[in-house]
């Protein structure tokens, strides 16, 4: 059992106290498809296996599909798996079986499916930036309803695809690193955002694609995106349990302002960005929108309700 919570916090991944062999945890495979990231862990993890199972969205797999979720190669996850003892190296003083074409079957059991890229054509993002544009309905809305403006809207060529609103994701180079599908209100229990298969959930707005200043890191697309209308140079992290230590160097030469939503997680999430932050040298501080709140309430909620901005600016 200590070898699986020792693997899973290697992961990144909290594994709460249980009586018995499952552990929760909050669901890391899709978060956003789940109320405040999951505030109520809808993860169990065995702590013999490391088998987990998502109650709320119902993914599920190993503890090596826990590793790929978190970002891992292939490789890489085999051999965190071989040093926490979850998994034997492999012997190389036995003789190789003949190679045998995968069947689909044995594809379908072992998750040996090659990873997706994303195909989806900067003409398309185009395409759904243009519709939502001429959309003046659903433009008003997002601003009455979520705090977002068309000229934030026509900045960072958000769309409509028919369904739902389209967030493309670039990363530090400028290339597409994937397209979210946001589904901003009326959503009936449907997820709230979805990812376009390839997709890879990284900082929005890269933070090297802004002007020089103050940075204000929150949680979720959509807030930066309010945040931007509300004229703050904004960056998101893709949900609390996704922060990488390695994104801090990405905010040298800013001063930053850490602010999560109003929650257990959130707040501890902001705490462990600050000191990620600190110790990369960058100055960072952390402001509560609410102490008094426990209810998820946000940047965007805050901006709604004419909430100060002042010390958000950094």
């Amino acid at each position: 059992m200590t070898a699986v919570r020792d693997f899973y916090a290697r992961l990144g991944i909290t594994l709460l106290r249980a009586a018995g062999t499952e552990a929760p945890a909050r669901c890391f495979a899709s978060p956003d498809a789940h109320r405040h990231d999951d505030r109520h862990p809808s993860v169990s993890v065995n702590l013999a296996s490391g088998a987990w199972l998502c109650h709320g969205c119902g993914a599920r797999g190993g503890a090596y599909d826990a590793a790929l979720q978190r970002g891992h190669s292939p490789r890489s996850a085999m051999d965190l798996l071989i040093s926490c003892g979850l998994a034997e190296p492999r012997r190389t003083d036995l003789p190789r079986p003949a190679r045998q074409k995968p069947t689909r079957r044995s594809l379908v059991d072992h998750g040996a499916a090659p990873p997706k890229e994303l195909v989806i054509p900067d003409t398309a993002v185009a395409t759904w930036a243009k519709r939502l544009a001429q959309s003046s309905s659903l433009l008003a809305r997002l601003e009455a309803d979520r705090a977002i403006g068309a000229s934030t809207v026509t900045r960072f060529a958000i769309g409509y695809d028919g369904r739902r609103v389209t967030i493309p994701v670039r990363d530090a180079d400028g290339g597409l690193a994937g397209v979210l599908r946001w589904l901003p209100f009326d959503r009936h229990g449907a997820p709230k955002m979805l990812a376009l298969p390839g997709s890879r959930r990284t900082l929005f707005p890269a933070p090297e694609h802004l002007p020089p200043g103050a940075i204000l890191l929150c949680e979720g697309e959509p807030d930066a995106l309010a945040a931007h209308t509300a004229r703050l140079l904004a960056v998101a992290i893709p949900g609390v349990a996704a922060w990488r230590p390695a994104w801090a160097t990405r905010f040298a030469g800013r001063a930053v302002t850490v602010v999560m939503d109003c929650d257990d997680e959130g707040r501890a999430c902001a705490r462990r960005v600050a000191l990620d932050l600190g110790r990369a040298g960058i100055t960072a501080q952390v402001v509560d929108l609410d102490p008094g709140r426990d209810d998820g309430h946000d940047l965007t909620d805050h901006l709604l309700a004419g909430g100060s901005i002042n010390e958000l600016r950094g």
